[in-house]
């Protein structure tokens, strides 16, 4: 049935004949010059908009790039069993002080023992985690592929990135973990000036 047939059968008739309109919608993923006058602060890195990160004053400053880098999960020049150390270290001994003083023991006298034994066994569960991260991320043996920079030189690949070196770094972990809880345990029983 043509359009006027069916109109007329439900009593509808058109008012006159309609043509379809020309389109004239530009649609421009990015333009081609910037408005005179802005300044462009975040961009993407490298110019490269499939990279998927952006450059910004913050990400982009040399003391920003300096800091990441030497952050103990970024420095490739150490092994990462002491990089686990040190990271457990540090988690160790900060994990204690929410469970003592934030726990549902807190105002008994055995606070500081609790909150310990509590820091220790979030340790002992991320070291888990840590395992299992592992034996599901490095399950097969991938094809060793060179990585090289623009001028030819070899880069050798991350220890950390590999089924043993995470294992080593979970073992790190573990033992950095709790000599920090220890550590904040025996902080709480000599420092004066603590309770």
């Amino acid at each position: 049935m043509s359009r006027v047939a069916l109109g007329s059968i439900a009593g509808l008739k058109p008012a006159a004949a309609v043509r379809p309109r020309a389109s004239r919608v530009v649609v421009r993923a990015m333009a081609d010059k910037p408005a005179p006058g802005s300044l462009q602060v975040v961009a993407p890195i490298n110019g490269d908009p499939y990279i998927g990160m952006l450059e910004t004053p913050v990400t982009s400053a040399p003391l920003v790039a300096w800091y990441l880098s030497n952050l103990p999960a970024y420095r490739t020049g150490v092994s990462p069993l002491l990089r686990g150390v040190e990271i457990g270290l540090a988690h160790g001994f900060f994990l204690v002080g929410p469970f003592i003083k934030l726990g549902p023991l807190r105002n008994t006298d055995v606070a500081d023992i609790v909150g310990c034994i509590n820091g220790a066994a979030l340790v002992l569960i991320l070291t888990l985690a840590l395992t299992a991260y592992s034996s599901t991320t490095f399950q097969q043996k991938k094809p060793t592929v060179g990585v090289k920079t623009l001028s030819g030189r070899t880069l050798n690949p991350d220890p950390l990135q590999t089924a043993e070196g995470w294992n080593n770094f979970t073992a790190g972990f573990a033992v950095g973990g709790l000599s920090g809880v220890a550590w904040a345990y025996i902080c709480t029983q000599i420092l004066p000036y603590y309770s």
